[in-house]
């Protein structure tokens, strides 16, 4: 006879707890001004591509159901968002800071 012992889990759904444990929490330094704009119609941008309705790629995210389709899209969406971010920040840093040459 097995006896098994279940860990408790805080969380309601069992699946949203351990799969957010496998996943880092990804923080900013510096977060752009305008990061909830980029991000901002993320999950219909998703929807539209796959053909899908925006609640179910929102449940998809918050792991209320599974869809390899839509998790691989979510997760290229936001490689790109952060590839355009670290490229406008490599831009900025190029450019001389206007107020310092001025006060030459």
């Amino acid at each position: 006879m097995r006896t098994t012992t279940w860990k408790a889990v805080r969380s309601g759904n069992r699946r949203h707890a351990e799969r957010s444990s496998k996943v880092a929490n990804p923080t900013f330094k510096n977060p752009p001004p305008d990061l909830a704009s980029l991000i901002r119609g993320l999950y219909g941008r998703v929807a539209r591509k796959l053909g899908v309705d925006p609640s179910y790629v929102s449940r998809v995210a918050r792991s209320e159901r599974q869809s390899e389709a839509v998790d691989e899209e979510l997760r290229r969406q936001l490689v790109e968002i952060v590839k355009y971010l670290k490229k406008r920040r490599k831009e900025l840093r190029k450019k001389p800071a206007m107020n310092k040459a001025r006060q030459s």
